[in-house]
């Protein structure tokens, strides 16, 4: 007989572990059922009523609530899975949620003694160990991509902008005092946000992703692990064409990038990637308060002025994208390059036709990425001032150089808020295409 007194201790064990100790929307669901349970209402648990009780959301025509529980509930198997494989694997009693429901389940677990000539230790902590030797060439192969990128990109062309931590010596000793991994997590994080741009890079996206991920482990109380995480999960919401992956993704965007602002309130890149989130959820007053928030705390952090831009993008305020991307504009840390795309946009939107053949035709010269963005942009402006060969030239260039790009769909998802911007960018699109 399992008692009511044994549950809660199980449950207290789940919910303070490294699982889900940075996870507050699935300790809620989890608490959530295993309450009901223990009331006697566990026939009564289904998606629905999650969907009100626990996420506050209402039920609509699109399902997207139920979607919303289903893809949280699969977040939930997989934590517990991951939990009860490691940390947890001695403990005397589980709790599953198996497939196709919500109610919980509890059975006592057994551990089995070592096999002989293996320790305690050793069984306990084998798994663990293949694990992380798993996880070290992911993590080489991110480092040596990260410092590949800063020696021959940000040693080699020195500008306004430079390099710079996020902490301030003093908070850097304030963290070795903490831990020497809270410093590592640090360095490795502020080295990472700036690999975010060109957004359409997504191999880039899946290590920055997975280095994020392991910042968090590293250091589960720095806002920067989660912050990251949050900035890439909601880009791949935006371009991810599936309903229910997309819904996944920005739920997890948001729990992340609400961890984070929780943590360090007083962080610009916190606040400045929880807009960009909410951007993306078509929360447009939240979005501008986070991002004006973040421009008050950072007004010269590169990235986070780009972080800034964006979300402005996607808001449909051209004014405030040109303000934190002016090229006159005092930066400093790792944004190098996608002020000079996000403002070449921000003037599209303006109608500053010359604007934007400036930000984008000198693009290379001055040492600028080119993206099929900045060609799609550029062929816009060249049209609108009667130059259509101009105009064919950069959409064929875009064409050849990157034939599988979705530039509808990406045209699409960044101008949702400005149907106007965004019929013209299609329109040149569609006219200068080869048929």
């Amino acid at each position: 007989m399992v008692t009511a007194e044994e549950i809660r201790q199980a449950l207290e064990r789940v919910l303070t572990s490294a699982e889900f100790a940075g996870s507050p929307r699935l300790q809620s669901f989890l608490r959530y059922i295993v309450e009901q349970e223990l009331d006697g209402h566990g026939s009564s648990i289904k998606g629905k009523v999650i969907a009100t009780d626990v996420y506050d959301k209402e039920l609509d025509e699109n399902g997207g609530a139920l979607n919303l529980v289903r893809v949280e509930a699969r977040r939930l198997r997989r934590g517990l899975e991951d939990y009860y494989s490691g940390a947890g694997r001695s403990d005397p009693l589980r709790i599953n949620m198996q497939t196709g429901g919500y109610r919980p389940q509890f059975e006592r677990f057994i551990a089995t003694k070592p096999s002989v000539g293996q320790s305690q230790s050793e069984s306990s902590h084998s798994d663990g160990l293949w694990r992380h030797k798993l996880l070290l060439p992911l993590i080489g192969t991110t480092l040596l991509l990260i410092f590949v990128l800063w020696y021959f990109g940000l040693r080699g062309s020195q500008s306004k902008t430079e390099f710079a931590t996020v902490k301030s010596s003093a908070e850097l000793a304030a963290l070795r005092e903490r831990s020497i991994t809270s410093v590592q997590a640090v360095n490795l994080a502020e080295q990472t946000r700036g690999l975010f741009f060109p957004l359409f890079d997504l191999r880039r996206q899946a290590i920055n992703l997975e280095t994020f991920r392991y910042v968090i482990e590293l250091d589960p109380n720095l806002a920067a692990g989660y912050a990251g995480s949050a900035q890439v999960l909601t880009l791949k919401s935006l371009l991810t064409s599936n309903a229910d992956a997309s819904t996944a993704l920005i739920g997890e965007a948001l729990e992340m990038a609400e961890h984070a602002t929780t943590l360090d309130p007083l962080d610009g890149w916190s606040q400045a990637a929880h807009g960009w989130t909410l951007a993306v959820t078509g929360d447009i007053e939240g979005a501008l308060s986070r991002a004006r928030i973040a421009l008050d705390l950072s007004p010269q952090d590169g990235h986070t002025l780009d972080l800034i831009g964006i979300t402005a993008l996607v808001v449909d305020d051209p004014v405030f994208m040109a303000e934190v991307s002016h090229p006159q504009r005092s930066r400093l840390g790792v944004g190098r390059f996608a002020y000079n795309n996000i403002y070449g946009a921000s003037q599209l939107m303006l109608e500053n036709y010359d604007e934007v053949i400036e930000a984008f035709s000198k693009a290379a010269e001055r040492g600028h990425p080119v993206s099929p963005p900045s060609l799609f942009l550029l062929a816009t402006a060249f049209h609108e001032t009667g130059n259509p060969a101009g105009a064919e030239k950069a959409i064929v260039e875009m064409l050849d150089t990157w034939p599988d790009f979705p530039a509808h769909e990406v045209i699409a998802r960044f101008f949702v808020n400005d149907s106007e911007t965004r019929s013209r960018v299609l329109s040149v699109l569609d006219l200068y295409s080869p048929s």
